[in-house]
C-alpha cells in the first residue's frame, strides 16, 4: 500500500520542542513509528506516521490545543535552508513567494496559495484528505508559527486580521486569542482554512535582509529542489497496481484507493487533475496487455482470464471498442509480429 511521503526533518524538529514534558523514546514507541527513519540526512515520514504521532503527543502531553503551543515555539530556522531563505527575502510579500516556491522541501503534506483582495490579503492552506483527521491540529500549529515567526522577522508590527478554520470550534477555542491575539476574528465551520491580514503588511521589510545571502540561499534552495526525486504520479502508480493485480475480477477505483492509503475521492481528483480516470487507465492497460497476448497467438479465453473477464465474449465486447476489430481481424493484421 503507498503512502503520501514527505520530508520528515520539521515533523521531527517540531516534535523535539515536547522534550521538557516528552521522553521522545516514548512518543515513537507509543505511536509505533521507527524513529530511525526519521533520523536519516534524506529521511521522510508517511501521513499515516504524522497521524499516529500527533495522537500519541495529544494523549501523553494532556494537551488537547498543542497545535497552538507548538506553532508559538517554532523558529524560521527549523524550516532549515528554506527559513534561511524567507528571513533573509527583502519584504514579507518575497518571503511568502519562497515559501510557496520551495516549499516541497519542508512538506508535501499540503500547499499553501497567497490571494490579494481588496485591502486584505490571505495565505489559504490546503491539507491532504490524509490529514483529515487531524485538520485542526495542522491549521493551529501552521497559524501560530506563521503569526509568530513574521512577528519576529518584519519590521514593523504584524497583525492578524481573521482566522479561518474548516473544522468546528474546539473546546479550547478561547486558546487561539490568547496565542494569536484578541484582535482577530475566529471563524470555525468555514469553507477553507485561512490566515487573513492587512494587504499592505506585505511590503513590510524584513529585518535579516542581506541581498547577497538572499540571492545565494535562493540558488542552494533551487539546486536542492531540483535534485529532490520526484514523487510517483497517481497515474503512474494506477498504471503499476494494474499491472500487479491484472486479473483480479474486482479491481476498481475503491481497491486501488485503499492499496494507496487514500479516499477514492482523492484518488479520482488526483487522476482528473492529470487530465485521465481510473477506467481510462484501465482500458488503457489491459489495450495494450491484449495486443501483446494476441500478437503472441495466446488463446482468447486465457487472455479474457488474464484481464480479469468473467467471459470471453465480454472480451471480445472491450476489445473491438478499444480498436474497431474483433480479436481475430486484429491477429490477420499484425501477422508474425512477435515472432
Amino acid at each position: 500500500m503507498s503512502d503520501t511521503l514527505t520530508p520528515a526533518n520539521v515533523v521531527l524538529l517540531t516534535l523535539q520542542l515536547l522534550m521538557d514534558d516528552l521522553d521522545m523514546d516514548d512518543l515513537f514507541e507509543h505511536a509505533g513509528v521507527p524513529v530511525q527513519l526519521m533520523l536519516e540526512p534524506d529521511g521522510v515520514i508517511t501521513a499515516r506516521d504524522i497521524l499516529a504521532l500527533t495522537a500519541s503527543a495529544k494523549e501523553l502531553s494532556g494537551d488537547p490545543a498543542l497545535g497552538l503551543h507548538l506553532g508559538e515555539e517554532m523558529g524560521v530556522e527549523m524550516l532549515d535552508v528554506v527559513g534561511m531563505t524567507i528571513s533573509t527575502a527583502p519584504t514579507l510579500r518575497e518571503g511568502l513567494d519562497t515559501l510557496q516556491r520551495f516549499s516541497p522541501l519542508v512538506t508535501t503534506m499540503g500547499h499553501a496559495d497567497l490571494i490579494e483582495e481588496g485591502d486584505t490579503a490571505k495565505v489559504v492552506l490546503h491539507f491532504l484528505e490524509e490529514l483529515a483527521p487531524i485538520t485542526d491540529y495542522c491549521m493551529e500549529l501552521a497559524a501560530a508559527a506563521a503569526w509568530h515567526i513574521m512577528r519576529r522577522l518584519v519590521r514593523g508590527e504584524f497583525r492578524l486580521r481573521r482566522l479561518t478554520v474548516s473544522s468546528p470550534r474546539p473546546p479550547w477555542y478561547q486558546e487561539y486569542a490568547r496565542v494569536l491575539g484578541e484582535e482577530v476574528e475566529f471563524v470555525f465551520d468555514a469553507p477553507e482554512n485561512s490566515i487573513v491580514f492587512d494587504r499592505q503588511l506585505l511590503e513590510l521589510p524584513m529585518a535579516r535582509h542581506t541581498p547577497r545571502l538572499y540571492q545565494s540561499l535562493l540558488d542552494q534552495a533551487a539546486r536542492r529542489l531540483a535534485a529532490r526525486p520526484q514523487p510517483e504520479t497517481a497515474s503512474a502508480s494506477v498504471l503499476r497496481l494494474i499491472d500487479e493485480h491484472m486479473g483480479a475480477r474486482l479491481l476498481d477505483l475503491a481497491t486501488l484507493a485503499t492499496y494507496m492509503g487514500m479516499t477514492p475521492r482523492t484518488l479520482q481528483r488526483r487522476l482528473k487533475d492529470e487530465n485521465t480516470s481510473f477506467q481510462a487507465l484501465y482500458d488503457l492497460r489491459r489495450q495494450q496487455v491484449a495486443q501483446e497476448m494476441l500478437l503472441r497467438d495466446i488463446n482468447i479465453e486465457t487472455i479474457a482470464a488474464t484481464l480479469g473477464y468473467s467471459e470471453p465474449t465480454n472480451f471480445y465486447r472491450a476489445f473491438k471498442a478499444w480498436t474497431g476489430l474483433s480479436p481475430s481481424e486484429y491477429r490477420r493484421r499484425h501477422p508474425g509480429a512477435m515472432l
